[in-house]
């Protein structure tokens, strides 16, 4: 997330303390569709959920555009889809960003953003449908909503993270979902990555609307992406030359001499109370 690459996610959208409660979402009915089946619907519209698990990696190429900008960072993104190991190669700044599972580091970075908190950033986006099958991940019974400016009325399912669940396990996805041919049509989504937000903000809420789709090897993935706060346009992904067949350079895990290695931090230490 992150011209500064910061900038791109994170961006305020404090709700007050005024503000009305929101309407109780209805209890499902014995006609209302589960999450299971809502969710399973979704994965298959976006090509099923064989050919993700099985496939060696994921590569593409991630362009970002930030609003007011006259040229996006392009990036080429590799990570492997068992362990979530990732290389990235930036060829404008001849710089690469590595997370071998544990770590991350980056030869020639330039950007203030963490690469321990980039490395799987557009990963997560592109991926979102089918990482709702992700161990760990808990979602919500269906509810209804509706986004900016679009009258439709969106199946919505909140997509939450058990302990252990990633660097961020607070971070939340609510997902709304086509009620119609069940795609993926937005998603609003925390930022709650303690070394990219100002001290005294515990977390920075987005929303990402999915507007173009592509079939790469029988999947159909998402190829647009604009994040937006409070209606604003804060920058624009594009995805092309995915593939799920490329191999895996494990030789890329080995750090460079010339590496740094990423010390930013995920999380806050808990100030004991009294």
């Amino acid at each position: 997330m992150k011209v500064n690459l910061v900038s791109i996610v994170l961006c305020s959208l404090l709700v007050g303390c005024s503000a009305p409660a929101p309407t109780p979402e209805p209890p499902p009915t014995a006609t209302s569709p589960t999450k299971s089946e809502v969710v399973n619907k979704m994965i298959e519209a976006h090509g099923g959920l064989e050919r993700w698990q099985t496939a060696p990696t994921m590569r593409f190429t991630d362009s970002f555009l930030p609003a007011g900008a006259e040229s996006p960072l392009e990036s080429h993104v590799t990570v492997e889809m068992t362990s979530r190991r990732a290389y990235l190669d930036f060829p404008s700044m001849n710089a690469q960003i590595v997370w071998d599972g544990e770590k991350a580091w980056s030869v020639n970075w330039k950007g203030r953003t963490p690469p321990r908190f980039l490395a799987l950033l557009s990963f997560y986006f592109v991926g979102l449908p089918w990482l709702t099958a992700d161990p760990g991940v808990h979602l919500s019974e269906p509810g209804i909503g509706t986004l900016p400016d679009d009258p439709t009325e969106y199946i919505t399912v909140k997509m939450t993270f058990g302990p252990g669940a990633g660097d961020t396990p607070d971070d939340y996805y609510l997902l709304f979902i086509d009620p119609s041919a069940y795609e993926l049509r937005a998603a609003e989504f925390t930022v709650t990555y303690a070394d990219v937000l100002p001290p005294d903000v515990e977390f920075k809420k987005e929303l990402g609307i999915f507007e173009a789709h592509g079939e790469f090897e029988g999947l159909k993935v998402p190829t647009r992406f604009s994040i937006y706060v409070d209606g604003e346009l804060q920058g624009t992904y594009e995805w092309r030359d995915v593939s799920f067949t490329q191999p895996f350079d494990a030789s890329r895990m080995e750090m460079p001499d010339d590496a740094v290695v990423d010390t930013s931090s995920p999380t806050r230490e808990k100030t004991p109370s009294g």
